[in-house]
């Protein structure tokens, strides 16, 4: 009798056991998945403020008001190119290379804000969709300015401008050279701070 005793409470021991083993187990499967949700969190949050980060430093590249005779010099050459039009092509060669970092960095930025999305919940995924609007629309903006001033100047330079606003040449010209602070450079100051509002709570 005594040895059935012991038997059942051997039994009862491991069966005890076992659940408590299980029960540890079930509570560090929950406790490590919620670590590395965080983590996930964390990681994505912080890519996308550093992506944001860059992008202003992009934007303040972009609109420097000085450029370099190295900036233009895999341009293509015209035949007969007058000195006046070679300041101009030369100058509009320069700011448009100077975009293609916006342009690398908006894609990793949009790809950056549907992990964010994902991750984040909706109101996150809103907030930063609107940024990355904000992005977007401020490089459309300076795209546009320059394709649309340097064409104009072109035309000044070879003579076949014809009477053109001076206020809205001003304007693009504004835009183009706005890196000392002005409307566009201040859309992207706003789209920082919506970022780290944002994310602010992920990145503790």
């Amino acid at each position: 009798m005594d040895a059935e005793l012991i038997s059942l409470l051997s039994d009862i021991a491991i069966g005890v056991s076992a659940v408590a083993v299980a029960s540890v187990g079930v509570f560090g499967l929950r406790t490590w998945r919620k670590e590395l949700t965080g983590k996930a969190k964390f990681d994505v949050a912080r890519n996308v403020m550093l992506l944001g980060f860059k992008l202003k430093d992009d934007f303040q590249w972009a609109t420097s008001p000085f450029t370099s005779s190295g900036e233009s010099v895999g341009r293509p050459r015209k035949e007969n190119e007058s000195s006046s039009e070679s300041i101009v092509l030369n100058e509009g060669y320069a700011r448009q290379r100077r975009l293609q970092p916006l342009v690398e960095d908006l894609q990793k930025l949009q790809t950056t804000g549907w992990e964010a999305g994902i991750l984040l919940g909706e109101d996150s995924r809103k907030s930063v969709s609107e940024a990355i609007e904000i992005f977007r629309h401020s490089y459309g903006e300076l795209a546009s300015a320059i394709e649309s001033y340097f064409e104009e100047r072109y035309k000044e330079a070879i003579g076949t401008s014809v009477n053109i606003d001076q206020g809205w040449l001003r304007e693009l010209r504004r835009t183009i050279y706005s890196a000392s602070r002005g409307g566009l450079l201040n859309q992207i100051d706003e789209a920082i701070a919506q970022l780290a509002d944002t994310l602010k709570p992920y990145v503790k």
